[in-house]
Formats: C-alpha cells, sequence, structure tokens
C-alpha cells in the first residue's frame, strides 16, 4: 500500500495522513484542518449545506444519449444517491462537480 506524506510549512518531513483502504476505496483521515485546528462539526455540517453539486448523469432513451445535469445541495447528496441506486435516477453517472457557494460580501 503507497503512503501519501504531507509536510508542514517549515518543511519537516513529519507524516500527517496515511493513504489507507476500507471496502476497497481508498481513503485518508485527517485530525486537524491545514491550519492545525481540530474539525467543529458544526461548522463542518454549515460548509456541506452551502455546498452545490453538479451530478452529470448520462442516460440512453431509445435511440439517444442525454445527459442530465442534477443541481444537489450538500445536505441533501445521501437523498440523491438513496434514489440513485435505488433505481429513481437512471443512468450513467460520468462526473461530479462541486459548485462552491457564491461569496456575495
Amino acid at each position: 500500500m503507497s503512503k501519501i506524506t504531507r509536510f508542514n510549512p517549515d518543511n519537516t518531513n513529519k507524516k500527517i495522513a496515511q493513504l489507507k483502504t476500507y471496502l476497497g476505496f481508498e481513503y485518508i483521515k485527517l485530525k486537524k484542518d491545514v491550519n492545525g485546528l481540530e474539525f467543529n462539526i458544526k461548522h463542518l455540517l454549515k460548509y456541506a449545506k452551502e455546498n452545490r453539486y453538479n451530478i452529470c448523469v448520462a442516460r440512453n432513451v431509445k435511440e439517444n444519449t442525454f445527459v442530465y445535469n442534477y443541481f444537489v445541495e450538500g445536505d441533501k447528496l445521501n437523498l440523491f444517491f438513496d434514489a440513485y441506486f435505488n433505481g429513481k435516477i437512471e443512468g450513467e453517472i460520468i462526473d461530479i462537480d462541486k459548485l462552491k457557494p457564491e461569496n456575495l460580501a
């Protein structure tokens, strides 16, 4: 298994994250953000709610192929994927883009 190593700004060789595998998917567990602060669940959930995702699904209908772009709020991703895996949304997911919230300030 390969490892991903990140370095602190002071260029020390201190490993802070290791690539692991669970159920066939690679992941990294982060304990703190890039500033060294511990994560706050309320802030993370607020951030997730403010994000939107463009989920691009390709679908064949009769002889034609169409692309459907679903715009899903971050806190509703689980509802989208539930509908997708239960067959209510048909097609093949071909791309997922995160759309950051607009800052109007």
